[in-house]
């Protein structure tokens, strides 16, 4: 497997919805990374979950895209490549999750955050892939959504998704059912040179215990 190591940038997101940058080089360890901008909240903010998106939004024709924080916070225009929709679920122990579908899109980053994508061969050919996730909660315990830890993989390279560019309703309490998006941006030279993808999720993290038992993998063919 060839694997990427390049700069990543850090996108630094308030409360305020006001986001900077800063590069630096991240050398691949045990989960290299293809060209990612690794997110992070910045520090004095609030509960965390205030970040949150109301994800009530109907997908409909006039707004075809999943409400990610990219689109709900304007971060980006996107311009859609290619969608697909799904019904495959996995099971591990007192959790199911089953994948719904997935929107690949070019991004035409806002003027305010332009300059917050680094790390990528060019800053006008990103795309982005968004995963819409339903999570059952089957347990006896609260199951963090926004601490899920996730890998899109090709038989090239694997990258890391974006948590803050996310979107999910928080906490899902036992015996509910609540939906995640999940958010990874490569360039769009990459994009175009596979046929297929994999999702895999490898973590979902409480107060540093992994509350996976095993990854679960979906398949993603070309359509």
């Amino acid at each position: 497997m060839k694997l990427f190591r390049i700069p990543a940038a850090v996108l630094l997101f308030a409360i305020a919805l006001t986001l900077s940058a800063c590069s630096k080089d991240e050398k691949a360890a045990e989960e290299p990374k293809a060209p990612t901008a690794q997110a992070a909240v910045t520090e004095g903010n609030e509960d965390t979950d205030a970040l949150s998106v109301n994800l009530t939004d109907t997908v409909t024709a006039e707004n075809p895209y999943f409400p990610d924080r990219l689109t709900k916070d304007a971060v980006a225009d996107k311009e859609m490549l290619a969608e697909q929709n799904f019904d495959q679920s996995k099971n591990d122990d007192n959790l199911e999750v089953t994948l719904k579908g997935i929107q690949y899109t070019k991004l035409k980053p806002a003027d305010s955050y332009e300059d917050s994508f680094t790390g990528f061969e060019d800053p006008e050919k990103i795309v982005a892939a968004t995963a819409k996730l339903e999570v059952k909660n089957d347990g006896e315990s609260a199951v963090p959504l926004k601490e899920m830890g996730a890998f899109l993989e090709t038989p090239t390279y694997r990258i890391l998704n974006h948590n803050v560019l996310e979107a999910d309703s928080g906490e899902i309490e036992p015996g509910q059912t609540s939906t995640k998006y999940v958010v990874f941006l490569m360039d769009q030279e990459d994009y175009k040179e596979e046929d297929s993808f994999s999702l895999r999720i490898s973590s979902i993290t409480d107060k540093e215990e992994d509350l996976l038992a095993a990854d679960l993998t979906f398949d993603l063919p070309e359509e």
